[in-house]
């Protein structure tokens, strides 16, 4: 008889920063009003009933960003206070939001116990992955997650963390997150268009001390958006942006 798998422990499956991208979302959809379940991970780009949408749900729970109301059809979500705070406050240097983020960065539960056990020092990916998967039963596919949002989780407690990287390992997996969707940005900026003249329509931060916000002075679609991309993309190509001082290494 085959032996049943276990399963693996809730964990984040973002980082803190795409978790408050993804509060703005709701917000600019639904305000402070709480909604359907299976309508806000609509607005995320995801299909009702997908493991995205409720990974997300559950992502944003885990950081205090929502709270969540009833059970199945039923189930409804809304901004908490702390993810209320967050979005509302659009200033350029805010360190009363930026102790919020902090704040939040580091309720999950495994979060909080990786920083206990090792502190912003990680030892070798392979021992972190030896710790998460036989001593605290997780699927070692969580593992690249977990890293992702601890190490982002950790930059808003201390200038940056130290350690071991694997690149290839690091880099993000959009289809796991999005469920096939387009890339960040599209689906940021995509969830609404025809545009009023200069509405934001994407406001990302970038680091601890930047957030780039995208006006759009008419009307957009979803050609123009993958306009911008491509002209983002030969900028990076060209090296027009090779001045900015990269104050932290980037997963």
């Amino acid at each position: 008889m085959a032996k049943p798998r276990l399963r693996s422990p809730s964990y984040p499956s973002m980082t803190i920063d795409d978790a408050i991208k993804r509060s703005r979302i709701l917000y600019n959809m639904e305000g402070k009003h709480p909604a359907l379940a299976s309508t806000a991970v609509s607005h995320w780009g995801y299909k009702q009933k997908s493991s995205g949408g409720l990974k997300t749900v559950s992502t944003l729970k885990a950081y205090g960003l929502i709270t969540d109301a009833g059970s199945g059809a039923d189930r409804t979500v809304k901004l908490s206070d702390t993810g209320i705070a967050i979005v509302q406050d659009e200033r350029q240097v805010s360190p009363e939001r930026d102790a919020l983020i902090a704040e939040a960065a580091f309720r999950p539960k495994i979060i909080s116990d990786i920083w206990a056990k090792y502190g912003e020092s990680l030892p070798s990916l392979e021992t972190v992955k030896h710790y998460l998967v036989t001593e605290r039963n997780y699927n070692p596919n969580a593992f690249s997650d977990i890293i992702r949002a601890y190490k982002a989780s950790v930059r808003w407690r201390t200038e940056e963390i130290s350690g071991d990287t694997d690149e290839n390992l690091m880099e993000p997996n959009v289809e796991a997150h999005t469920g096939g969707a387009s890339p960040e940005l599209s689906r940021q900026a995509a969830y609404k268009f025809n545009s009023c003249e200069n509405e934001e329509i994407a406001n990302i931060r970038v680091s601890r001390s930047c957030a780039i916000r995208l006006l759009a002075d008419g009307e957009y679609n979803k050609k123009s958006i993958e306009a911008l991309v491509a002209q983002l993309e030969l900028g990076l190509k060209l090296g027009t942006y090779d001045d900015l001082d990269d104050e932290e290494d980037r997963d």
